[in-house]
């Protein structure tokens, strides 16, 4: 049985509601017409019916340029990442298999597999560094076996990634135990880079989307790269659940990631700039603090011991129209969901209202 998605039932209820929204996870949105100008005759000749049901050979092309390893045949596309991740979960987990995931973290991963009745083990990061403990990785795995570990990179709600000696460790943990790893890649691309764990490992599926690094939440097209066995299995599976995005889609897709580059570039000038204004701004607001995050455009704010952290977004929904996301829906109470893409007008902005919120002016 599925429980409450909490992160994205808080957001369903209040996001519209908000006059400044500061837990927004993509970097500013771009627009159609933006699009269009990067790709001028974008929708020429497009005729809207079916389209390729996996995705265009020119759309598979351009994902296939953000890796190292692979073909067209180990990529397929769905409906935004989540919906990539469920795909994988839906095909590998079974009940009684044994999962482990790292909290905070984004609900989807401990939820959905349990939901198939899979065995879910939740190990806590650092709340100093954000990190995973491997060597309790190591061990969790030794007692309890192992048959699919999902990772978060840039994670979500931290911005905390693993270089690669880390990386390389999960890797290995994993081989020896004959697992999958699935990985949420989604905020790839801003900040820090890091290898794809779907290069790395023979056994690695990551999962991305133009949600979140490339502004386009509304492009509603995900994907998976992965092990051609996988592919296969997955393009039998959606015909059941998605079938295809679609011509328009496809195509808008195909423009964005053509141009990633730029919008990459102004993506990560956004996210620089206002981890810059962060940092000036915790140095004179001494109530919050923040691991900074390494890469995505996420990060988490701590509130002092002994403040509750729905209670307070909440008063300041009511009060101030800003909007944060409660970090204990991600399992990390205490702390708020802070959105690092937003336009840096409205960042700066926002940081103000929450100050006078906090100090009760």
């Amino acid at each position: 049985m599925l429980s409450e998605f909490a992160a994205e039932q808080w957001m369903t209820r209040y996001e519209n509601l908000a006059s400044v929204n500061m837990t927004e996870t993509s970097c500013d949105a771009l627009r159609l017409e933006e699009i269009e100008a990067l790709e001028p005759g974008l929708f020429s000749e497009l005729v809207l019916d079916y389209g390729p049901i996996t995705g265009s050979p020119q759309l598979k092309e351009e994902i296939l340029a953000m890796y190292e390893t692979g073909t067209p045949a180990n990529i397929t596309t769905t409906a935004g990442c989540v919906n990539a991740s469920q795909h994988v979960m839906d095909e590998l987990l079974a009940p009684g298999r044994q999962v482990i995931v790292f909290t905070p973290g984004y609900q989807q991963f401990a939820g959905y597999a349990r939901s198939l009745n899979a065995r879910v083990t939740e190990l806590a990061l650092d709340p100093l560094t954000w990190k995973p403990d491997l060597d309790q990785l190591e061990d969790c795995a030794a007692r309890q076996g192992l048959d699919l570990l999902i990772l978060n990179l840039p994670n979500n709600p931290t911005g905390t990634i693993l270089d690669e000696e880390a990386l390389q460790r999960v890797t290995d943990i994993a081989r020896r135990h004959d697992a999958w790893i699935l990985c949420d890649e989604v905020y790839r691309g801003i900040g820090r880079v890091m290898p794809s764990v779907s290069d790395l490992y023979e056994k690695g599926v990551s999962c991305g989307s133009l949600s979140k690094s490339l502004a386009c939440p509304g492009i509603r097209i995900g994907w998976v790269k992965g092990p051609e066995a996988l592919i296969d299995a997955l393009n039998i599976r959606r015909d059941y659940t998605f079938i295809g995005a679609g011509p328009l889609n496809d195509r808008l897709a195909w423009a964005v990631l053509k141009h990633r580059a730029q919008i990459l570039r102004r993506n990560n000038a956004i996210v620089s700039r206002n981890l810059a204004v962060l940092k000036d701004w915790l140095d004179g607001n001494p109530f919050f603090s923040c691991v900074l995050p390494e890469a995505g455009s996420v990060a988490l704010l701590r509130l002092p011991d002994g403040v509750d952290d729905e209670a307070f977004a909440l008063r300041m929904m009511e009060e101030k129209g800003l909007f944060f996301v409660p970090g204990r829906f991600f399992g990390a109470p205490g702390t708020l969901r802070l959105g690092l893409g937003r336009p840096p007008e409205q960042f700066l902005k926002g940081l103000t209202l929450l100050a006078g919120f906090a100090s009760g002016s």
